[in-house]
Parts: structure tokens; C-alpha cells; sequence
């Protein structure tokens, strides 16, 4: 008999720790959840709810906080809840937690930061105006007090004891109103100190803003002084047209040209990027191909594409840089206005010809200028087209198509684009810009715009 009551008792014991390790089990393959779940949280409140539930469940799994289990507790989860709580002015939460990691540093021995957290708890009642606790603390010091009188009651009269009792009440009541009226002349210092100290920053950030607004025009100035632009393009090619829409004051893609006699170079070049880093590329490229000019006379475009490649390499010193892969596509054409015939070459940008009602496309060679490969085994290629009598030449970066508007709020796409270049290619050079540009400002809406935008089109 008793061994049966023995071997009952050992069962029961098992039984005991098997479902203790199964709880625990369990507790820890919520916390692996929750950690996931923090991962994909969209929002603080979702994060700050996760971290919440993280810090009690470590308190469930350590059980009673005591010195020996204090310094397992992973902390981290409680100092990034706290921080979202103040953030989201989660007040209550907020002190639970910090009186929680207060008492957890206390535990550990590091009274300092004990002290800054419990000092923040603090602060938080004084900023919240929450005297709740303030007054819950002062009925226990009453309640202590009154017992202490009841002791002093049996050896002294009642008269004096009431007396004292009265007295203390009057201290802690002007102790508490004195303390209160400090609170409120510091507060109030706090937010004409702030006040003076935001109108300050915002002076600074003012001057800053305009100092850099005068710089960018500056760099605007330049760019228009530098660039080509319709006005010098229709000076050696009458018949053509510019749509120019920079995405910020300054652009990152350029119209370039040039003239030799009856032979007259035209391109369209995007630079990686737009604004201002995209601009100062801009000014490099347009440098490089005038230099590239005067190398020699009656140059194919794969040839100037080729020197041009190498020249970018160089002056961004990209052979002995990993983080420099700054580059350009381009479309280049050639026309020899005594020969009638148009030779193109590309770097990830086309050529449409529109004749007799149909679009022709002339593709470029599928690499870039510079950027992210130095070398390459694929060279540009010279493509070549006799000049027809009602024959127009359009070629344009990649920020007209892709631009994001309409109804959906998806891109243009070049077939778009496409079909507005043919439904108004019998009109005036003038008047293609205007109706491009009005499709591109009625498509855009309310969106705002993508890229820089640069469409050339021309009828030699």
C-alpha cells in the first residue's frame, strides 16, 4: 500500500512538470510569434502593442523578478515600447512600463539608470498633469500618521494631539500648494524658453532655405546659359520642336547640338538622376561632346557614343571607383542635309521615324554611357535612313512614358506615347509641342511629376 502511494506521487510529479515544460513551450513559441509580428507591423501602434505584450510574457516565463532572474530579462523590447508610447502620448502604458524597467535596474544594481527611469516616471505625472497618484501617496502618509497618533493619544491629551494633527494637515496642504505654483512658474518659463527657441530655428531655416533657393537659380542660370535649347536647335534645323519640362529647376536631361556646314548632330541625353546631381552630369556630358567635335570632322554617332563613353569613364574616374556608376543614355542623330540621309546611333534610347502615316523604330544599342558596367563587349552601332520628303524624327528620354496619372495611376507607357506622336505628326512643329505637352499635363493630374521630361522632333 504504501508503495502504491509512492509510485502515485512520482506520476503525479511527472505529470505536474510535463505540462509546466508544455505551458512553457507554448509561451515561447508566442514570444517567436510576436518577434515575427514585429517585423511586419506597418504602424507604432502595432509595433508598440507587440513590444507590450513581448515585455509580459517574458514576466510570465521569469515569473517573480528577484535579483538572480532580473539580469535575463531582455530589456531591449521595454525600452523601444517605451520609446513609441511617449511618441504616441500612450500615457498609462508609458508608466506601466517604466515602472516596470525602473524596478527591473533596481534589481540588477544599476541604480543609475533606475534612477533616470524612475525620474521620467516622474516627469511624466508632472507633464500629464496626472496628481492622482501625487494624492493617493499623501492619503497613505495620513493614513501612517493617524495610526502614529493613535500611539501618541494614550500618553498625551487629546487636545495637543489634535492640535499636531491639524498642523501637519495645514503643512502638507501649503507644502502641496507651494509646490504646485513652483511647478507652474517652471512650466510656463519651459514654453517661453521653447517658443523663443523654435522662432530662432526657424529664422535659421528660413535664411537656409533661401540660401539654397539662390543657389539653385544660380545653377538654373547656368544650366540655360550652357544647354541647347529649341531657340539654338531651330537655328540650324528650322523645322523641329523642344518639349522641355525640368522635374525640378534644374534638369538632369540635356538637348545638345552641333554643326558642321550642310551636317548638322542632334541629342537627347538622360543623365542618372534628376535635380541637382542630374544637372551637374549634364554640364559634363554637354562639355565632353563639344570636345569630342573638335577631335575631328564627319564623326558616325557610334563613333561619338564610343569616345563619349570613354570620356565619362574618365572624368568620373569610374575605373578606380566601386560606388561611382553615375551614367547617360542617349539618342544621337546625324543629318547630312546635301546627301539627305540620317544616320542614328543610341545607348538604351530609340529613334521613331513617322512616314506615310506609319512609325519606324530604330533601336539603340542595350548599353549605357559610363555607369554601371566600365567595360563592354557590345559597341554602338551606326544605323542609316534616306531623308524622304515628308519624313519626321522624333527621339526623347524615358520621362514623358513614364510618367504616373490617368484614371489608375499607372504610367503612360511608350505605346501611349507613340500614338500621340502619330495622331499629331501632320501639325505644325509648334503646335506638336503644345498638344504633347498638354496630353502630358492632362494625363499627370493631380500626380506629381516622375522624371524630367525632353521630346525632340524633327522634319529635316
Amino acid at each position: 500500500m504504501k508503495s502504491l502511494k509512492i509510485t502515485l506521487l512520482i506520476s503525479l510529479f511527472c505529470w505536474i512538470s510535463f505540462f509546466s515544460k508544455a505551458q512553457n513551450t507554448d509561451t515561447l513559441n508566442l514570444i517567436n510569434a510576436l518577434k515575427k509580428q514585429l517585423t511586419l507591423c506597418k504602424n507604432d501602434t502595432c509595433r508598440l502593442n507587440t513590444l507590450f505584450q513581448l515585455h509580459y510574457l517574458q514576466q510570465a516565463i521569469t515569473g517573480e523578478l528577484n535579483e538572480k532572474n532580473a539580469a535575463t530579462f531582455d530589456i531591449n523590447y521595454t525600452k523601444q515600447a517605451i520609446r513609441l508610447a511617449g511618441e504616441l502620448g500612450k500615457y498609462d502604458t508609458l508608466k506601466s512600463l517604466t515602472v516596470d524597467l525602473g524596478y527591473i535596474y533596481d534589481l540588477t544594481k544599476n541604480f543609475d539608470s533606475s534612477f533616470v527611469y524612475y525620474n521620467d516616471c516622474l516627469n511624466l505625472f508632472e507633464a500629464t498633469n496626472n496628481y492622482q497618484l501625487t494624492f493617493s501617496i499623501a492619503q497613505n502618509i495620513l493614513y501612517n500618521n493617524s495610526m502614529l497618533q493613535n500611539i501618541i493619544e494614550e500618553n498625551n491629551k487629546r487636545a495637543l494631539e489634535q492640535t499636531k494633527k491639524i498642523n501637519l494637515l495645514t503643512y502638507i496642504i501649503i507644502g502641496v500648494l507651494l509646490f504646485l505654483l513652483l511647478f507652474m512658474v517652471y512650466f510656463i518659463f519651459q514654453i517661453r524658453k521653447n517658443n523663443t527657441l523654435l522662432k530662432n530655428q526657424k529664422t535659421q531655416i528660413e535664411y537656409s532655405k533661401n540660401q539654397i533657393d539662390s543657389s539653385i537659380n544660380y545653377a538654373q542660370n547656368l544650366q540655360l546659359a550652357i544647354l541647347s535649347n529649341e531657340q539654338k536647335l531651330q537655328l540650324c534645323l528650322k523645322n523641329s520642336f523642344v518639349l522641355f519640362l525640368a522635374k525640378d529647376k534644374v534638369s538632369g536631361d540635356f538637348l545638345w547640338n552641333y554643326q558642321e556646314g550642310s551636317i548638322k548632330y542632334v541629342a537627347v541625353v538622360d543623365c542618372t538622376g534628376h535635380g541637382v546631381p542630374g544637372a551637374l552630369l549634364s554640364i559634363v556630358g554637354h562639355l565632353l561632346l563639344d570636345t569630342i567635335m573638335l577631335e575631328g570632322h564627319n564623326q558616325t554617332p557610334s563613333e561619338i557614343l564610343e569616345k563619349l563613353h570613354r570620356a565619362v569613364v574618365k572624368a568620373l574616374n569610374q575605373e578606380n571607383s566601386e560606388h561611382n556608376r553615375d551614367g547617360m543614355d542617349i539618342a544621337l542623330i546625324k543629318i547630312d542635309l546635301t546627301a539627305r540621309v540620317l544616320s542614328f546611333s543610341g545607348a538604351h534610347r530609340p529613334l521613331y521615324l513617322v512616314r506615310q502615316n506609319e512609325m519606324l523604330e530604330f533601336k539603340g544599342t542595350r548599353r549605357p554611357l559610363g555607369g554601371t558596367q566600365i567595360k563592354y563587349n557590345k559597341p554602338f552601332v551606326t544605323s542609316t535612313v534616306p531623308i524622304l520628303e515628308e519624313d519626321v524624327f522624333y527621339f526623347y528620354s524615358d520621362g514623358y512614358a513614364d510618367q504616373m496619372g490617368g484614371d489608375s495611376g499607372k504610367k503612360l507607357l511608350n505605346a501611349n506615347l507613340k500614338k500621340l506622336i502619330l495622331k499629331n505628326h501632320l501639325l505644325p512643329m509648334a503646335e506638336q509641342r503644345e498638344s504633347l505637352k498638354s496630353e502630358f499635363l492632362k494625363f499627370k493630374g493631380k500626380y506629381s511629376q516622375t522624371d524630367d521630361v525632353l521630346l525632340v522632333g524633327i522634319k529635316p
